[in-house]
């Protein structure tokens, strides 16, 4: 019988051991962001129409959407967390957009970059980026050589050999999107577009990533000395660099599927090591 309680008490203490260090690996990994994806993922985004489904068949995940701003913790992801939240609730007919049409709406001047075309939704923006302390973008330079964009966002150069970005645009405050492609080994060449989002500034460019579950993620240290996220599914690859000016991440237009290019994790460590991410921190 006391022996039958001495294994219950181990028993009582390995458990509770095993809670306590899953408590402290939670805490961690909320600290360092190790929760990747998820914790981009936008409330508001992944409502797909199953209208049509039969109830008896599975019903498939929803793509989620996540924002290019930042982890859930910054001010930067609660701003755009909250603007496409309003945007899928407001004008849900299109009828106050088709009244507007393409005529002027007296706001486009200061929200021409921004999917303002009422009153109403200015006042929400302007609300929002008083709230989270965010500047709004007031111009934009499209078709930028690689050289220009080095000089308008003062970057030294951060595109790696067999790295070449062949169309990119900036905003005012060094937020800046590019097309580009990767040369990898054996002469493969894999396309991406990158977008780097200077923090302080409301940029509400957003990615589909389709189901979260189906991707492999884990942390790389670069070339450049600067770790990174890299994820990898069956369509498609990312490469998430939270460093201390802005926010970066690479949609690499390659997965694991042998029909979407084959990539490998060693692949993209290779493809993450052609961006010097120290020359944007």
């Amino acid at each position: 019988m006391k022996q039958s309680i001495r294994k219950s008490g181990r028993k009582i203490v390995a458990l509770a051991a095993a809670v306590c260090l899953l408590a402290a690996l939670s805490v961690s990994a909320l600290a360092m962001n190790l929760f990747g994806l998820r914790d981009m993922i936008l409330p508001s985004g992944g409502i797909i129409d199953n209208e049509n489904t039969n109830s008896n068949t599975e019903t498939p995940a929803s793509p989620k959407i996540i924002s290019l701003q930042g982890y859930s913790d910054s001010k930067e992801y609660q701003a755009v967390a909250e603007w496409m939240a309003f945007l899928d609730s407001y004008d849900k007919d299109g009828e106050l957009l088709a009244k507007v049409g393409n005529g002027p709406t007296g706001l486009d001047e200061k929200y021409s970059l921004y999917l303002v075309y009422t009153q109403e939704m200015a006042d929400k923006l302007e609300e929002i980026v008083e709230k989270y302390g965010l500047k709004l973008h007031r111009a934009i330079e499209l078709d930028l050589s690689e050289e220009d964009l080095y000089k308008r966002a003062g970057t030294g150069k951060f595109l790696g050999e067999n790295n070449s970005s062949f169309s990119a645009y900036i905003y005012e405050d060094g937020t800046f999107h590019i097309d580009g492609e990767v040369v990898l080994d054996e002469n493969r060449t894999i396309a991406y577009q990158m977008m780097n989002c200077v923090k302080g500034s409301f940029t509400d460019v957003i990615l589909n990533i389709g189901n979260p579950e189906d991707y492999n993620e884990w942390t790389y240290t670069t070339s450049s000395g600067v770790t990174v996220s890299l994820s990898i599914s069956p369509s498609k690859s990312l490469i998430i660099a939270d460093l201390n000016n802005s926010f970066v991440t690479i949609n690499v237009l390659a997965g694991s599927d042998p029909m979407n290019g084959a990539i490998t994790t060693l692949d993209l460590e290779a493809f993450a090591d052609t961006f010097d991410f120290s020359a944007l921190n």
